[in-house]
């Protein structure tokens, strides 16, 4: 039986087409330039393969929609002034910012980019077992 390689393994993956996604110059750069930063650090890492690439993308566009959102807040306040009411209304934007917050932090996380996933996401160096003293009476007994 003989095993063939099957492409797209390791690597890194191609960057998606934004302007397929996206029209604004601003989003279109901050896309490119977020795509840029996870690929080099997971790469600078030994974490990145082809098969990162949809989750790859996934992030950076809910990163994207987070800055869209995190904009709109800044400028206008989680609560807006209601139309008819005389108390305010929570701001849309708000609840798309929080929760691409949650899903951002989700894929950082299986992707091996949030700080407490780092050390786990890395490569495992083997350290050769050093022989103590004790080992000798720690084998086992032939036949036992």
């Amino acid at each position: 039986m003989t095993v063939t390689a099957i492409q797209g393994g390791d690597g890194t993956p191609p960057e998606p087409d934004w302007s397929q996604i996206y029209t604004d110059e601003m989003d279109l750069a901050f896309a490119s330039e977020q795509w840029g930063s996870i690929v080099r650090e997971m790469s600078g890492r030994g974490i990145l393969s082809v098969a990162n690439g949809h989750a790859i993308g996934r992030l950076v566009q809910f990163r994207v929609q987070f800055e869209r959102a995190s904009r709109h807040v800044a400028e206008n306040g989680a609560i807006l002034p209601a139309k008819r009411a005389k108390t305010g209304q929570w701001n849309p934007y708000w609840s798309v910012m929080t929760k691409a917050e949650e899903v951002i932090r989700v894929l950082e996380a299986e992707l091996g980019l949030a700080p407490v996933r780092r050390g786990k996401a890395e490569k495992v160096e083997r350290k050769a077992r050093q022989a103590r003293a004790a080992d000798t009476f720690l084998k086992p007994a032939a036949g036992g």
